[in-house]
């Protein structure tokens, strides 16, 4: 009588390629989770970025607008520039911090 070989004894070799091909597709998969993971959590960190840029271009967006306006660009002449109106006379009070005459 002839005893009956088994798969896993007639071929180590196939066995043995299959057990480590299960192992590889194992840690790539779980590496493949965890780039994910990563990539996700970079994502809505631009998200949140993406949003407080959009708000800041937005705000200066308002600013810019107001710049553009008579009163605006007639504050920036007097205050920066100390500009006056044609037939307009401007006193300077004197505190007790000035130094010079009319304050900067």
């Amino acid at each position: 009588m002839k005893k009956k070989s088994h798969f896993l004894t007639r071929h180590p070799i196939l066995v043995f390629l299959v057990v480590v091909s299960v192992f590889y597709c194992y840690f790539y998969w779980q590496t493949t989770q965890e780039k994910l993971d990563a990539y996700l959590l970079t994502q809505e960190h631009l998200k949140e970025e993406i949003e407080t840029l959009e708000g800041e271009i937005e705000r200066l967006n308002d600013v810019y607008a107001y710049s553009q306006t008579e009163e605006s660009i007639e504050r920036i002449a007097r205050e920066k520039l100390k500009m006056v109106k044609p037939n307009e006379i401007i006193y300077w009070i004197r505190g007790l911090n000035d130094k010079g005459g009319h304050p900067e």
